[in-house]
């Protein structure tokens, strides 16, 4: 019963591990929250959210990017994006609202 008590308690530390802040991404040295959601009918497309854009709009872009970046290097094998809404528009071509920019793009082959 020990045993499985240490075991237990090995495996939640190293699942502590995960979280590890110094393993974070920074963008413009703050922390975003950035969230990916694919398109049921074509994965190529997909729609990317990062927040809070108060921190720094151009944080804001660049986690975004990342975001949308990592998606297509992990499911097509390759980063290049056709943004259909680009983290790269003007400030006020941006789509920013409640303190969330959201961009679109589609993975190409």
């Amino acid at each position: 019963m020990i045993r499985i008590a240490f075991i237990c308690s090995v495996a939640l530390v190293a699942l502590m591990g995960c979280t590890d802040p110094s393993r974070q991404v920074l963008f413009d040295g703050l922390q975003f929250n950035g969230r990916t959601n694919i398109d049921k009918e074509d994965k190529r497309n997909f729609v990317v959210t990062a927040a809070p854009v108060s921190q720094s709009l151009e944080g804001a872009r660049e986690a975004a990017r990342f975001e949308g970046t990592s998606y297509c290097v992990r499911k097509y094998g390759r980063s290049d994006i056709e943004w259909g809404a680009s983290p790269d528009a003007e400030a006020t071509a941006l789509n920013i609202v409640d303190d969330v920019l959201t961009v679109q793009g589609r993975c190409v082959e």
